[in-house]
């Protein structure tokens, strides 16, 4: 489907690779700053949020403003970051907006995966290191998202 407006992106197309993204809001001068391991596909998310809000049951950005996508930019911000140093930038970029005078909308969720294992909360990749894990990455974050105990996520005892 085509759409006569487009929301204004830096750069135009978004690369198929890891970013921080920034939603601004122009003339409301606010922002949403978030991780995506995809930015082309997290910004064809955000544009059709936008245009979309309406018929949407609820938002999956709290307060997102008011405005069609002509209202908005998004930028891609340290293309092909890690997702290790994610967090620590994205909290970095956001205290420069901040800064700036920008308000903040949305929640941010966290592009590490954590986990606590033996009572310690850390990520899934320092898990991996000290549990020795043969397992890939992908395959234990999955393993917790679907309610798996940490110690069988990790391999660590039989599942039953």
């Amino acid at each position: 489907m085509a759409y006569d407006k487009r929301i204004k992106l830096d750069p135009d197309p978004m690369p198929l690779k890891p970013a921080i993204l920034v939603l601004m809001h122009r003339k409301k001068r606010m922002a949403y700053i978030g991780y995506t391991s995809n930015a082309r596909g997290r910004a064809a998310v955000l544009a059709s949020m936008i245009r979309h809000r309406d018929s949407a049951g609820r938002s999956l950005l709290r307060g997102l403003p008011e405005g069609g996508v002509e209202d908005f930019s998004l930028t891609a911000l340290k293309v092909g970051l890690e997702p290790a140093l994610a967090d620590k930038m994205v909290r970095q970029v956001q205290k420069r907006f901040e800064r700036d005078g920008l308000k903040m909308f949305g929640a941010n969720r966290s592009a590490v995966g954590q986990v606590v294992l033996d009572g310690e909360r850390m990520t899934i990749v320092e898990a991996m290191k000290r549990t020795g894990s043969k397992q890939q990455y992908q395959a234990i974050y999955r393993r917790l998202q679907r309610g798996w105990d940490p110690k069988e996520a990790f391999d660590l005892v039989g599942r039953e």
